[in-house]
């Protein structure tokens, strides 16, 4: 007995982790890159990563380490997700992409640094 699989269901077996929809504003970093924070809006988030939508002119380059600051929910120290860009595509004026976190950090424990190549 030969099994078979559909494209659909394929995809739905790649993800490790569900994912919650939200429409969450937050800042982001480049490493090595831009020196000031840009916009850029949390579209969904699981226990590996986050989607974004990027406020941006160009492309980020695949693999790039991106810092993403959400805005926080409450008055509280600021939370920080170091991610890696996985994929990035253009849509309308914007950019969507997929950031996998490498890291969650608070400001106290926060050492990354735009300059650091």
């Amino acid at each position: 007995m030969e099994l078979t699989f559909e494209v659909a269901n394929q995809k739905s077996e790649r993800r490790q982790f569900k994912r919650f929809g939200t429409r969450h504003k937050a800042h982001y970093l480049l490493k090595g890159g831009q020196e000031s924070w840009k916009v850029c809006t949390i579209t969904n988030v699981s226990r590996k990563g986050v989607g974004i939508v990027l406020q941006a002119q160009e492309k980020v380059a695949l693999g790039s380490p991106i810092l993403i600051k959400p805005s926080p929910l409450v008055e509280s120290s600021p939370l920080y997700i170091i991610g890696i860009v996985r994929w990035m595509r253009k849509k309308g004026n914007d950019f969507v992409g997929g950031i996998e976190s490498v890291e969650v950090l608070d400001d106290e424990n926060l050492y990354y640094s735009p300059s650091e190549k």
